[in-house]
Formats: structure tokens, C-alpha cells, sequence
């Protein structure tokens, strides 16, 4: 029968046994390197013994450098995917201090952990993917790799049952967390959204449409944009709109695309109403700010910036796909584009416009769900029964 700890027993379980080391090597600060920082900040500040590796200078670095809650481990290296020998090295230095279980956030590295603790049965493997797999994975390698996890965590049923597809592993193995948030921080009253308004130039009878992403081609903020112009088009003579896009783009990567973006609004003639605001940290005023929420991104395995954005009563049009299901469900909290379908998102942005009263319910109802779901305390206690469950399963060998 399994036991229905709540977070205190778990942690007061944990914090004798676990000594955890979280592998997150990105370059970018985008959902995947929030959630790995936010949970191993969190579980620390719980007293359980965190460390993470991390790229040396990476954004998660940064992050975590002078906190205190956790061991941030920045590597000088970044590994191969399969049979990194200075992963090895590395490992084997966390091994020879105690470390008995491993949770990596890029299972796209598992090539280069799991081989090097084949021998050694005392230590647990987690792995969180975040993103949808459109390769089949069930080749002989795989199922090698995937046989020595103890579980694959995933965020949603949509991208439990694209790994069940795609992947080498047995059902009970894959476990569903869904994303956390603090509520304290992201509650609409407590937010003043004025100011951050008032930056972007849009007084209160504006409509702020935005987008928060990494920017990238994936992310859909060329749709946006061309959204946008044909939004403006057909704008009544007494209607102001602002079009803000939060992100930059990725740390050490080569790219022209924000360049590109720029260059597309001034095409299409509307620098004006287009506002690329840049890295922002203050994602609960930013979202607050926002009358509608759009996420135009290519494919989603699950947004946490979509649940951020309903947190803070923003309704959302979100693209089809993916776990967009989970998110807005039949459409009661959000609204459904096709993806990179701009014609298609101009007509969803329309309607909210036309329906203000509409757009004001669907975001309450958008908060009042992500409440019941995405507790982080609920996070918490699935994740570190995870650990526990794994940390059992190992102490038999």
C-alpha cells in the first residue's frame, strides 16, 4: 500500500538519507533551469543536503552562486551526450562524498551518467524530461539507459503518454508532477500593475497583449508580431493596444533572431505600439501587467510561464498541441491558436478584445484553477516521494 506523506513527514524522512545531486548543464534560463533551481533552492532551505552542477557562468550559475540554501558544483566542461570520460571523473568525486541520488534535468545526458553508475546499484537516478519527443527511442541503447532509472518524471499526462510512446520504460516508472507555484508571490492583489504599464508606455484604458520566452524561433514571436500588425489593422479609432515580448536570447549562442524580430516590426510599421522589453525578473508584476497572455510557441511540452500568466488572471491563448489540453482544458481558461497560424491568433486576440467582460472571467477562472493544481507544496511532496521511493528502491541492493 502506498504511504500519503505530507511535505513535513517527507522532509523530516529525507533529510538523514538524501544527499542529492542535481545535474542541470544549460546554457539557458528558460522553464527547465527555473524549476531545477526553484526545487533545489527550496528542498535545501527544507535542510536537505542539495548540491547542483551547473555550467560555469551559465544563467542557472549566476542564480545560484550566492545562495546558501544549496552547494552550487560549476563545471568547466560541457559534456558529450554518450560516455563523457570528464563526466566520469566528475561523478566519481561526488560518489566518493556521499552523493546517493542523482536528479537530472536533461535526459538528453543520460549517456553520460548512467554508464558510470552501472556498478554502482547504491544509487538512485531520477530524470525529469520537459519537453515532447517526436523520435522513437527503443532501440537496444535505450532501453540499456532507461532500465537503470528509478523514475522519469514528466509534467503532464500529454507528455506522459508521448514518453510511453516514444520510450523504453515501464509505466509505473514515469510519474507525474505537475509544476508548482508559490501563491504568496503570485497573487494579483498584492501586484500594482501601473508601474511596470506605465514603462511600456501603456496608460490603464491600454490592452497589453504579451509573450514571455526565451527568444528563439520556437517560441512563436514571429507569429506574434505578424499577428500584431494585422491586429492593428483593424483597430477601432478609440482602441489602444501594446505589444510587449519578455525574453532575450540565449547566453553564448549565436544568433541574428531578435535582430530579425526588430527588423519585422519595422517593416510592418508598428515600432510604436511593439515594446521588446528584454530579461525581466519581476515575472508576477510583468504578468499582472499583461490583459492577455499569448504563447505561440511551436510545440510546449507544458508552459510554466502559461500558469504564471493564469496565476495572475491573464487569460491565455496558448498554440494547439502538446500539453495545451492540460492547460486551458476546454477552453475555460484560455483560448487555442493553430501553431505559427498568425491569421489564427489575430482572430483569438480579436475576440478578446471584442468580449472584455469575457476576458476578465476567463481569467479568474484561469487562477482559480491553477490554485486547485499547481500548488507548489504539491509539487513538493510528489516530487520528495519520489526520491524517497527511489532511495528505498536502491537500499535493497
Amino acid at each position: 500500500m502506498e504511504k500519503d506523506w505530507g511535505l513535513n513527514e517527507l522532509v523530516e524522512i529525507l533529510r538523514p538519507r538524501l544527499q542529492g545531486l542535481v545535474i542541470c548543464l544549460s546554457h539557458s534560463w528558460g522553464g527547465l533551469e527555473q524549476v531545477a533551481a526553484t526545487d533545489a533552492l527550496d528542498f535545501g532551505g527544507f535542510g536537505l543536503n542539495i548540491s547542483v552542477l551547473c555550467l560555469e557562468g551559465s544563467p542557472l550559475h549566476e542564480h545560484l552562486a550566492h545562495r546558501k540554501e544549496v552547494k552550487v558544483i560549476p563545471l568547466q566542461f560541457s559534456p558529450r551526450d554518450y560516455f563523457d570520460w570528464k563526466m566520469r571523473t566528475e561523478l566519481r568525486r561526488h560518489f566518493s562524498e556521499g552523493v546517493n541520488l542523482i536528479h537530472l534535468h536533461q535526459p538528453s545526458l543520460l549517456g553520460s551518467v548512467i554508464p558510470w553508475i552501472w556498478r554502482r546499484p547504491e544509487i538512485a537516478m531520477v530524470a525529469s524530461r520537459h519537453i515532447m519527443s517526436n523520435h522513437n527511442k527503443k532501440d537496444f541503447f535505450h532501453r540499456c539507459l532507461y532500465s537503470r532509472l528509478d523514475s522519469l518524471i514528466v509534467v503532464s499526462q500529454t507528455l506522459r503518454r508521448n514518453v510511453l510512446d516514444t520510450h523504453p520504460i515501464r509505466e509505473k516508472h514515469v510519474k507525474v508532477v505537475n509544476l508548482g507555484l508559490d501563491f504568496d508571490r503570485f497573487d494579483p492583489d498584492r501586484v500594482d500593475p501601473l508601474r511596470q504599464r506605465a514603462v511600456w508606455g501603456a496608460d490603464p484604458d491600454t490592452i497589453v497583449i504579451g509573450l514571455v520566452g526565451r527568444i528563439d524561433p520556437a517560441k512563436g514571436q514571429s507569429t506574434f508580431i505578424k499577428a500584431a500588425a494585422g491586429l492593428m489593422k483593424s483597430l477601432r479609432a478609440e482602441e489602444k493596444v501594446k505589444f510587449v515580448i519578455v525574453g532575450e536570447e540565449t547566453l553564448g549562442r549565436a544568433s541574428n533572431h531578435l535582430q530579425e524580430l526588430k527588423k519585422m516590426v519595422t517593416q510592418f510599421g508598428i515600432d510604436d505600439p511593439v515594446v521588446f522589453a528584454g530579461y525581466q525578473d519581476n515575472i508576477p508584476e510583468v504578468m499582472r501587467s499583461f490583459d492577455i497572455f499569448v504563447m505561440p510557441s511551436r510545440q510546449e511540452a507544458f508552459g510554466l510561464v502559461a500558469i504564471e500568466a493564469m496565476a495572475m488572471e491573464s487569460p491565455i491563448i496558448i498554440s494547439s498541441g502538446g500539453s495545451a489540453a492540460d492547460i486551458i482544458g476546454e477552453e475555460e481558461f484560455g483560448l487555442l491558436m493553430r501553431p505559427e497560424d498568425a491569421f489564427d491568433l489575430q482572430r483569438q486576440m480579436r475576440y478578446l478584445l471584442d468580449n472584455p467582460m469575457e476576458r476578465v472571467q476567463m481569467g479568474q477562472r484561469a487562477r482559480a484553477h491553477v490554485k486547485r493544481h499547481y500548488d507548489r507544496k504539491i509539487h513538493h511532496v510528489r516530487t520528495l516521494d519520489v526520491y524517497d521511493r527511489a532511495l528505498s528502491r536502491r537500499a535493497l541492493f
